[in-house]
């Protein structure tokens, strides 16, 4: 299989709950981004009992999983940052989100997020920029992908 660049895999967003989780045209491309980051950890409960020695015990814990994203802020023609601008200003915060290529076969990612930081930059002879995290709320679910 054939390595993917990270350019070929393009995050979209809506702030309405999609009629197919991993149809694009449910979505809103959110334009101009650069990096796209989907990171997952799990908490590790300590169950060390005196029994176990100097080595600590540990049991799987819950999962959290968090999309990420920074790009260029085009201030008059991004609808997808419109969109995480809208889940932000909501009272919930709710943005379902999708990672996809447009490549038939290609895995993605989508899920239910809140919106836990958006921040916009505006340096000095430097492009204007932006950045998203959002916390998913249940499972970030990966599939096999149709083109998009």
């Amino acid at each position: 299989m054939p390595n993917k660049l990270g350019r070929e895999l393009l995050l979209y967003a809506t702030t309405t709950s999609p009629s197919t989780a991993t149809d694009a045209s449910d979505y809103t491309l959110v334009g101009l981004v650069t990096e796209t980051n989907l990171n997952r950890s799990r908490s590790a409960i300590d169950v060390s009992t005196k029994d176990s020695g100097s080595n600590s015990t540990f049991i799987a814990g819950r999962r959290n999983e968090t999309v990420s994203a920074s790009g260029i802020f085009d201030h008059t023609e991004d609808a997808g940052y419109t969109a995480l601008s809208d889940a932000y200003e909501a009272d919930n915060g709710t943005i379902y989100l999708l990672v996809s290529s447009t490549t038939n076969g290609d895995t993605e990612w989508h899920g239910t997020c809140i919106i836990t930081d958006l921040s916009l930059s505006f340096g000095d002879d430097a492009a204007s920029t932006f950045s998203m995290s959002a916390q998913v709320t249940g499972a970030l679910t990966e599939v096999t992908g149709t083109t998009t």
